[in-house]
């Protein structure tokens, strides 16, 4: 459990980890190399623990089953790993966050375009390789996991002497991240912004045994709102590529936040909070304002007065911790699954809270700060999935927080 207690003053700085959703897929692709490449900064959370343990464990298998795999969603990036091995895998679900209804048809028909049948069985799905990928493979939506699953697939294929075409791909910095590891071990890829990339296959030749993750630019988000939301604080975001966050900056822009950043730095304070102005927001793919953010911006219009709304484009559960919110007196009308408003100011009080949502959870860390007196969050283990070192980050610039 999470002890929180009022916060402001924050002050000094604060540096944000590799990004959890550049690592794993990244981690996959390593376990390809014979001479594994050094992920220098790999940051130490719970999902990539729990990647690399379901690889030590069925390593010399060709099934991946639950429980494990339903510990981590990220678990399906494991399977070109052994389509790559075996040519087959029987893989059954993987878990993740409550967000709602996230099906895999864009995963298994990217698949299926590379000449990868998929069997579903009841408890299990088998995919297994049955020929030579298409010369040009359509994704069905702007899926991450798609994406990256099917790079890695066919970055690595043998015998195959032309190039691929992938449109549709999701283009987060993550997923570019992605491209520039496989690109450091000799994977022909040309990457186009509109949302196309090429792959060639071809051996394996390394430039350099030591690969950089880039830096999270969520986690950049989630102290970007605290900075602008606790009472008489004034922070500095460090180790970032500020071009990740220009959705949020346009956002910040129209509530009036301030804030500049350098070529590696976000500087924000919450000095203007009483000017603060409501706005709307609507989340969609990268580069637009990212749904992983979506949360943490709520809180910040509970503490602005008159109307606000946000529009959640890509997952109809990611409301579900406004039962949190209400538990703490803030003003919410729920229009549909997709559509929330937020009405006039609110005083949050302290209460016990928690959620089964990762980014979600981020929202809690504002609440709590701004909430009078001391909130409590249990299921703290949802955050340290993916936050690296949360509680001694936020200790590190004065936040009230303790794990008991």
């Amino acid at each position: 459990m999470f002890k929180v207690e009022y916060s402001s003053n924050l002050k000094w700085e604060i540096t944000v980890s590799a990004s959890k959703n550049a690592a794993l897929p990244i981690l996959a692709a390593n376990f390809l190399v014979d001479k594994q490449i050094n992920l220098t900064n790999l940051p130490d959370i719970v999902d990539v623990r729990v990647l690399d343990e379901i690889w030590d464990t069925y390593l010399q298998k060709w099934t991946l089953v639950w429980p494990m795999t339903e510990r981590i969603r990220s678990s399906i990036l494991l399977i070109p790993v052994w389509l790559y091995k075996y040519w087959k895998i029987s893989f059954s679900n993987c878990g993740g966050c409550s967000l709602g209804k996230r099906p895999l048809d864009t995963f298994d028909n990217a698949f299926e375009q590379a000449w990868v049948k998929v069997l579903i069985k009841p408890d299990r799905k088998i995919f297994k390789t049955v020929s030579k990928p298409k010369k040009k493979i359509i994704l069905t939506s702007f899926s991450v996991t798609a994406t990256e699953a099917i790079l890695t697939y066919l970055a690595f294929l043998d015998k195959i002497d032309y190039e691929i075409e992938i449109a549709n791909i999701a283009i987060e910095p993550h997923v570019i991240d992605l491209i520039n590891f496989l690109k450091n071990i000799w994977a022909n890829i040309r990457l186009w912004y509109d949302h196309r990339v090429s792959v060639k296959p071809s051996k394996i030749n390394i430039k350099n045994y030591e690969y950089d993750i880039v830096s999270d630019y969520i986690e950049a988000g989630t102290y970007f709102g605290l900075g602008a939301i606790a009472d008489e604080s004034e922070i500095i975001i460090k180790n970032i590529n500020p071009s990740h966050l220009e959705s949020v900056f346009t956002t910040a822009d129209k509530i009036w936040i301030n804030y500049e950043y350098g070529k590696d730095f976000i500087k924000v304070n919450s000095f203007n909070k009483k000017n603060y102005k409501p706005t709307n927001i609507q989340t969609m793919i990268y580069p637009w304002f990212p749904t992983d953010l979506q949360s943490i911006f709520w809180i910040l219009l509970t503490q602005i007065k008159w109307i606000s709304k946000i529009h959640e484009v890509l997952f109809e559960w990611r409301f579900a911790y406004f039962a949190e919110l209400e538990n703490m007196w803030a003003h919410i009308e729920i229009l549909n699954p997709h559509e929330v408003l937020i009405v006039w100011w609110k005083k949050l009080i302290w209460t016990y809270v928690n959620t089964r949502d990762l980014r979600a959870w981020a929202w809690l860390i504002l609440s709590w700060v701004v909430a009078k007196w001391t909130t409590f969050i249990t299921n703290e283990n949802i955050i340290k999935r993916g936050y690296e070192n949360i509680v001694a980050k936020l200790q590190g610039i004065g936040v009230n927080i303790e794990e008991t």
